[in-house]
């Protein structure tokens, strides 16, 4: 699906705190330290406004040092994300967000249809550090969010902490069923795809690229 943007649409987010280099570490340390998070990346600031603007929306766990300090999600080196995403035929072209993503990296995802966020937005290194009240917040704030933003699907990064989020302690791989979760449109699937990270020994680009490309086919149709 290629979406028709506006005609006086112009990316949104903000410059990368550290334009033309990958992060330090003390960048990390600070992201940490001051809280920093990870813009979302959508067509439209406002929720509403990206309606029927998003074919598959991927929603990570939470961003880590690296990605908030470069405004650059999944931009650690190592990180799968965007190379299987590449190779399933998401995106046009190999992004790398190591020093934050490009303008041009930014109209090509959404003029394709993808979004990006997380459930939760303060960095950390990994996700199990975060609390069970944590996830389960971010759960509720997304599925108020699924309402406004309409996707033909989400995509969740991460199995274990999707069990944790939204209380599916036998959850597998793959779509989810919805019915029985309260308040999530029904005309948005649902999938849990493997975490991308290098931590991850369970997968391979080519493995995480057979998920992708089930789910951008699925939301396609």
């Amino acid at each position: 699906m290629d979406t028709v943007l506006p005609d006086n649409w112009r990316p949104w987010r903000r410059e990368a705190l550290h334009p033309g280099r990958r992060p330090t570490k003390a960048d990390l340390e600070a992201a940490v330290a001051q809280q920093l998070t990870t813009q979302d990346l959508l067509p439209c600031p406002n929720d509403a406004d990206n309606a029927g603007l998003l074919q598959m929306l991927i929603v990570g766990t939470n961003p880590s040092p690296w990605a908030a300090a470069a405004n650059g999600p999944f931009g650690r080196p190592g990180n799968r994300f965007w190379p299987s995403l590449f190779e399933a035929g998401v995106t046009a072209h190999l992004i790398n967000a190591s020093a934050g993503l490009s303008r041009g990296d930014e109209q090509m995802l959404v003029e394709r249809g993808v979004g990006l966020t997380n459930i939760i937005a303060r960095p950390s290194s990994r996700a199990d550090e975060l609390s069970l009240a944590e996830l389960r917040a971010g759960r509720d704030a997304l599925i108020q969010r699924m309402r406004l933003l309409q996707p033909r699907a989400a995509a969740f990064t991460g199995i274990t902490a999707f069990r944790r989020a939204f209380a599916e302690p036998k959850a597998t791989l793959g779509q989810q069923p919805t019915d029985q979760l309260e308040g999530w449109p029904a005309h948005t699937q649902l999938w849990v795809v493997p975490d991308p990270s290098g931590l991850n020994a369970h997968e391979s680009i080519t493995s995480l690229a057979e998920k992708w490309r089930e789910v951008w086919s699925s939301s396609s149709r």
